[in-house]
């Protein structure tokens, strides 16, 4: 058996093995992010058992069916939140935690039309987040067709 040998970095006395390689977010994902840009949110539906997911896959995990280009569907980005985590900390770039001036809430959320869960930023006092409320999604003012194009969601009446 042949070892394969790895450059070790260290990172404030870390030692962290260097990982190479590629990964291809793949054309379905692609479309997902560039509809960012014109306010379209993507999912894609199984076209052996239904079953939605967002953001979208190639192959579904309950049936393992490939899923392509023609089955993406447009959903809202509404939703209803499911579950959720107050952080107070976060990682600073450097390996050290920092405390936020204001805690940030992480959401997950069944949005209407699909099955799968989508995770994401709420907006709102942790103290009024609530499991099964409703959640928009809100927009960025700039749009360039990736992630940062969703600025976070938020409760909705």
């Amino acid at each position: 058996m042949m070892e394969k040998k790895f450059d070790v970095l260290t990172v404030n006395g870390l030692p962290i093995v260097q990982a190479q390689f590629n990964w291809s977010v793949g054309v379905l994902m692609q479309k997902f992010l560039k509809s960012l840009a014109n306010k379209k949110f993507l999912a894609a539906k199984c076209p052996e058992c239904g079953y939605i997911y967002a953001p979208p896959r190639n192959t579904c995990a309950k049936c393992w069916k490939k899923i392509e280009e023609k089955d993406l569907i447009e959903i809202s980005g509404g939703g209803t939140l499911v579950s959720y985590t107050v952080g107070y900390v976060e990682l600073d770039g450097k390996a050290n935690w920092v405390d936020l001036k204001k805690p940030k809430v992480i959401g997950a959320i069944k949005l209407e039309g699909a099955n799968s869960l989508f995770f994401a930023p709420i907006e709102a006092d942790p103290k009024d987040v609530k499991i099964g409320m409703k959640i928009g999604l809100e927009w960025n003012s700039e749009l360039k067709g990736g992630w940062k194009d969703i600025k976070h969601f938020k409760p909705v009446s």
